[in-house]
C-alpha cells in the first residue's frame, strides 16, 4: 500500500486521538491558568480542594468506586467496534489486556487498603461512597446511571457512524454476545444497588452526570475506540465486494437516539434552576470542577481500553463473523 493509501486507512484512528489529546491538554492549560503555574503535578487543583493534581490522577480510592462502570464501559465500546468493524488483521491481545485489567484493580484495592484500610476498599469497590465523607449503600453507581446508560447508546452509534455506516448495524454473533453481557451488566447493578429518586432530581446527582457524559464522551469513548482499532487493525468490512452486515431495526434505532439525545436534554431541563453550588464540593473554582475531574478519570481511561481489548478479543475470531 502506498504511503497516500496508509495515510488514508489510518485516518480515523487519529482523528479519534485527536479529540481527547487535545481536550487533555486543554484542561491542563485552563488548571495551569487558575493556579498561574505550569508544574502542576504538586498544586491542589482538585474540587475538594485536598488533592494534588498528582494525587487526582493517582485517586485510587476514587478508581475503585468507578471499577463498575469501567467495565460497562469498556463492554459498551467492544460490542461496538465489532457490530461495526468486524475485520481486523490482528487478534487482540485478550488474555494480556485482561490480566492488565485485573492487576490495575488488584494494585488499586491493594494500595487503598495501605490508605484507609480494606474495609473502606472493600465499601469503595462496593459503590458505598460517591465522595470521601459520604458513604450511602449504591450511591456510586446511581451517581453514574444515566451517564453509563447514555455511554452505551453513544459507543454504539460512534462507532457506526466511525464505520462509515450511517446508521446502526444490527449485532450478530460475538457482537450481540458483548451487547447483551453489557447490558446485563448494567441491569443486574441496577437492581442490587436499586435507584434513588436522586438520580433524577439532585443538583448533585444532575451535575456529575453531566460532567460524566461530557468526559468519557469526548475523551473516554474515542480514546477506547482509537486504541482498539489501532492495536487490532480493524478495518469496516472483510474486502471489496463483502456483504456488509444488516441494519439494526427501525426500533431499536429509534430507542438509542432517544437516549443519546434525551438525557442530556433532560439534565439540561432539570438542572435549569439548580444552584451550581450545589452540584460539587466547589473548594476550588470552576475549573477544579470541570478540568480536574478529566484528570480524575485518567486511571478509568485505562481500564476502559483494557476491558475493551479484552472483550474485542474474546470469542470467534472477527473475520468469522
Amino acid at each position: 500500500m502506498s504511503a497516500a493509501g496508509r495515510l488514508r486507512a489510518r485516518w480515523p484512528t487519529l482523528l479519534l486521538l485527536v479529540v481527547p489529546v487535545t481536550l487533555l491538554a486543554g484542561a491542563y492549560a485552563w488548571l495551569a491558568l487558575e493556579h498561574h503555574s505550569w508544574a502542576l503535578w504538586r498544586v491542589i487543583v482538585h474540587e475538594s480542594g485536598r488533592y494534588t493534581l498528582g494525587q487526582t490522577v493517582f485517586f485510587f480510592r476514587h478508581f475503585l468506586r468507578e471499577v463498575p462502570v469501567d467495565v460497562a464501559m469498556g463492554l459498551f465500546c467492544a460490542a461496538a467496534i465489532r457490530s461495526a468493524e468486524p475485520a481486523a488483521r490482528r487478534r487482540p491481545p485478550a488474555g494480556a489486556a485482561a490480566l492488565l485489567a485485573i492487576g490495575l484493580v488488584a494494585l488499586a484495592f491493594a494500595l487503598a487498603t495501605g490508605e484507609e484500610g480494606s474495609r473502606e476498599a472493600v465499601r469503595d469497590l462496593l459503590q458505598f461512597r460517591t465522595r470521601d465523607d459520604d458513604a450511602v449503600y449504591g450511591a456510586h453507581w446511581n451517581f453514574h446511571l444515566l451517564s453509563t446508560v447514555w455511554f452505551g447508546a453513544a459507543a454504539y452509534a460512534a462507532a457506526a457512524i466511525w464505520a462509515g455506516r450511517g446508521g446502526l448495524v444490527r449485532p450478530t454473533g460475538a457482537a450481540r454476545t458483548l451487547l447483551a453481557a453489557a447490558w446485563g451488566w448494567v441491569a443486574l447493578l441496577t437492581i442490587v444497588f436499586g435507584v434513588q429518586a436522586e438520580v433524577f432530581t439532585s443538583p448533585r446527582y444532575l451535575g456529575h452526570q453531566a460532567r460524566e457524559i461530557l468526559t468519557h464522551g469526548l475523551i473516554t469513548l474515542p480514546l477506547t475506540v482509537a486504541v482498539v482499532r489501532w492495536v487490532t487493525g480493524r478495518r469496516a468490512y472483510p474486502g471489496a465486494g463483502a456483504t456488509p452486515p444488516a441494519r439494526a431495526s427501525l426500533a431499536a434505532q429509534a430507542v438509542l437516539w432517544i437516549a443519546l439525545a434525551g438525557i442530556p436534554i433532560f439534565l439540561v431541563v432539570a438542572f435549569r434552576d439548580a444552584d451550581f453550588a450545589a452540584t460539587a464540593q466547589l473548594h476550588s473554582a470552576l475549573a477544579g470542577v470541570v478540568a480536574a475531574h478529566v484528570f480524575e478519570h485518567v486511571l478509568d481511561m485505562v481500564l476502559v481500553a483494557l476491558v475493551g481489548l479484552a472483550a474485542v478479543g474474546a470469542g470467534p475470531a472477527p473475520a468469522a463473523e
